[in-house]
């Protein structure tokens, strides 16, 4: 069964209205559609933001499903000057920046990944991320991530799914699509949204009072995040069909 795993509902929303659900099941902390993926046996989950979400959903699969492989998907800041919006990137080493070790997606996905036509999704390429402990909207810091780990995008997931199915020895991999850059900020959302993705309403009416032109933003996002999400389910879509 393959595993695919996305923090929020609007980044696994695509990849949903191609499979053919036969069940689903709201955790405490998560929400997991069973079916089909391209006739193939698949469990779609939101895990919610960040490493405690990430980790406790990646268990919870792992022992109650006989996963076969993981595929940590979603929204991912981009790096590398030459990334643009809606560019998906199949990540083949994760570092983070609060951990030492370094783990790699598995070698046949990989390949898997390498037979997909580019024109499925538009731009894909193939390079390395680093996950970050906490959102980062701040340039700076997205600098400085570029600069110490040498890497193209930052998430807030995908190493935290890596250590796990690497102890389990599930073949892993990690596949993201561009929403935001150095020249396009995820401000203030950073500050605004729960583990879930929910709006902190007061938070937000706050935030958009003291700052108005995060209102562009928020048009920004929509229509990064469309472009994003359905670039990333067109090429998770064509995997899923190799796997």
């Amino acid at each position: 069964m393959l595993a695919l795993l996305g923090a929020f509902g609007q980044e696994i929303a695509d990849l949903r209205g191609r499979m053919a659900i036969e069940e689903v099941i709201a955790g405490r902390h998560c929400k997991l559609y069973r079916g089909k993926l391209e006739n193939k046996d698949a469990l779609l989950v939101k895990t919610g933001m960040g490493k405690g979400r990430a980790e406790s959903a990646t268990k919870l699969i792992l022992e109650r499903y006989p996963v076969t492989a993981i595929i940590s998907l979603g929204f991912a800041g981009g790096l590398a000057p030459e990334l643009r919006i809606g560019d998906v990137v199949v990540c083949s080493t994760l570092y983070c920046d609060s951990a030492a070790e370094i783990y790699a997606s598995d070698a046949r996905l990989l390949a898997l990944a390498a037979q997909v036509p580019e024109d499925i999704a538009g731009r894909v390429r193939f390079g390395s991320g680093v996950t970050a402990l906490y959102v980062e909207a701040s340039h700076q810091k997205m600098r400085e991530l570029r600069e110490t780990f040498s890497v193209d995008i930052v998430d807030n997931e995908s190493y935290w799914i890596a250590r796990i199915a690497s102890a389990s020895k599930i073949p892993f991999i990690a596949i993201r699509s561009i929403s935001d850059d150095m020249q396009h900020s995820v401000q203030p959302f950073d500050r605004i949204l729960t583990a879930d993705g929910e709006l902190l309403w007061k938070k937000a009416v706050l935030s958009f009072l003291s700052h108005p032109w995060y209102l562009m933003n928020v048009f920004n996002l929509f229509r990064n995040t469309r472009a994003a999400k359905r670039n990333m389910a067109a090429f998770i879509g064509q995997m899923a069909a190799k796997i």
